[in-house]
């Protein structure tokens, strides 16, 4: 039967006999050059060539293998034992617990050349949003298939405390829909009128959508890469506010800029935009379109200097 992982207090018996074993930290190189194994090689299992990167440390597909990631939470190792169990590697195990067990047992790491990866934090403070490196890509769908396209974000802050969202506002030009999937510039054109219209989001009474935020609260599933918040909040659409909650992905930057990422389904018939849905009218035919438009927003802000 073909072992599939090793305990801390194993692996430490073994490399202190000095058994034959080949230990491979699969974390980015930057987290194995702040701390690792003693006598690991790094290779990443997220890069591509992470098959030739490993044959470079060790081309005999004989010699046994022992991959960590970072914790039991984290399934980066496993990847890597599929991996190679696929490319023909006959011995390979994960350490239980990854890196994270391996410390826990008060077992000694080793730290690299390269800097100590900083704990991931939102500075607090007032941040604008880059109008022009931000966008929202829509995705909507009917009985003939899908459309989607964009809207430019116009203006926005967002208000840090606390190392999370806690107000500001999100504008978005209406009148800026465009649809990117249909090549012909006729039907193009007829579908960017029809949305603008007052048969859904009737932008000319109503050029732009608001969401303000109002608070937030994060999640466990943060990482080490980025925060993830429920953002507490509400969209003004076509002169209708609604409570609206979001899930949003938040990576600050180096250089201090904050990149979001939200991804949503709206109900659109929740702000008066009823065209061709189901629920309140019969005998649609063809006309029939789902209620439902599909939103990611992507955001660039940058820290407010007074």
């Amino acid at each position: 039967m073909m072992l599939s992982s090793i305990s801390a207090g194993e692996l430490k018996s073994l490399l202190d006999s000095g058994g034959p074993v080949c230990l491979i930290d699969v974390l980015p190189p930057e987290y194995y050059g702040e701390r690792h194994i003693p006598g690991a090689s790094n290779a990443c299992v997220y890069e591509m060539a992470f098959l030739e990167n490993l044959a470079k440390i060790v081309s005999d597909r004989d010699t046994p293998l022992v991959v960590y990631g970072v914790s039991a939470r984290s399934r980066e190792a496993s990847v890597a034992v599929e991996k190679l169990r696929r490319a023909g590697y006959r011995e390979v195990r994960e350490l239980a617990g990854g890196l994270a067990a391996w410390r826990a047992a008060g077992y000694g790491v080793e730290a690299g050349e390269g800097p100590a990866v900083p704990e991931i934090a939102i500075a607090d403070g007032g941040y604008v949003v880059d109008c022009a490196a931000s966008r929202l890509e829509w995705m909507g769908r009917n009985l003939n298939g899908r459309h989607y396209g964009t809207i430019a974000v116009s203006g926005g802050e967002i208000l840090v405390k606390k190392g999370g969202p806690a107000g500001g506002s999100i504008t978005l030009d209406m009148g800026s829909i465009a649809d990117i999937d249909l090549k012909d510039e006729g039907y193009n054109r007829m579908l960017v009128s029809h949305l603008k219209s007052d048969d859904f989001f009737d932008v000319a009474t109503y050029p732009e959508a608001v969401y303000a935020i109002n608070g937030s609260e994060l999640l466990p599933e943060a990482s080490t890469c980025s925060l993830v918040y429920r953002v507490m909040g509400s969209l003004e659409l076509r002169g209708v506010k609604r409570e609206l909650p979001l899930t949003a992905e938040v990576a600050p930057q180096p250089d201090g800029l904050l990149k979001a990422r939200v991804l949503c389904d709206l109900d659109r018939t929740r702000w008066g935009a009823i065209y061709g849905s189901g629920r309140f009218f019969e005998k649609l035919g063809q006309h029939l379109v789902n209620e439902i438009v599909t939103v990611e927003l992507f955001l660039v802000a940058k820290m407010r200097r007074n």
